[in-house]
């Protein structure tokens, strides 16, 4: 006899959650993300990220960040993802998730001054100091296998760390980039040592987990475009 009256109650509570969580699974219409001043994300990167969600019919903006802010800026809600990181230095943000798959493959390198002793021994030289971002030490850190006891200087924009060593400011710095604009860094200006290599993912605030396949889909074929139109492209 007491069953009977709680049920209009029960239904009024479901018609009243339901739509609030519908709402919250919506996708949104804009997507603001976060990038690093990089060769790699501003020509490859971006291009690919806003190619992607326009296939999800989502317009996307990017606002250039200093190394230390941009992940922070995903992790507090203020933008709704990074363009691209790599996944080993992600392990202190906890609201962050990656989107598989892999959009490329990163390269740590040992960036060095023309003419002096270049080779990942330095990087056990407590003697030698490395310029890095806070994010390239944390990444060095973590995939560097090697002896690691230099002393290191940190910048918080990864763009100046070439000019850096070109200018002779330093004599070694740490300077990720990829195979495709790993041309760049072989010049006269420079001598490079490739340390490592790590996969670099599209991050996103973990809100958007309901997404994910989705984007992650819309990434993969867009990857294939690209590629294809690269084949078609070479001689």
């Amino acid at each position: 006899m007491f069953v009977l009256p709680l049920l209009p109650l029960v239904f009024l509570v479901l018609v009243t959650v339901l739509p609030c969580h519908a709402d919250e699974q919506k996708r949104p219409k804009d997507m603001i993300f976060s990038y690093v001043e990089h060769p790699t994300m501003v020509n490859f990167l971006i291009p690919l990220i806003r190619a992607s969600y326009k296939k999800l019919d989502i317009d996307t903006h990017f606002v250039p960040q200093p190394s230390n802010r941009n992940l922070r800026l995903v992790e507090d809600n203020k933008v709704d993802g990074d363009v691209g990181y790599m996944r080993i230095v992600l392990n202190d943000y906890k609201n962050l998730i990656t989107v598989e798959p892999p959009v490329i493959m990163g390269i740590f390198t040992l960036l060095c001054q023309p003419h002096i002793p270049c080779t990942d021994e330095i990087l056990a030289d407590e003697n030698q100091t490395l310029v890095v971002t806070s994010a390239t030490q944390k990444g060095l850190e973590q995939g560097f296998k090697g002896e690691l006891k230099t002393q290191f200087y940190t910048v918080n924009n990864i763009s100046l760390i070439p000019e850096f060593i070109s200018m002779k400011r330093f004599k070694y710095a740490i300077y990720p980039t990829s195979e495709k604009d790993l041309w760049r860094i072989k010049t006269a200006d420079y001598q490079h040592v490739k340390l490592f290599e790590s996969s670099l993912y599209h991050v996103l605030n973990k809100k958007y987990q309901f997404m994910a396949d989705d984007i992650s889909q819309a990434l993969q074929l867009t990857l294939n475009e690209f590629a294809a139109k690269n084949q078609t492209k070479a001689p």
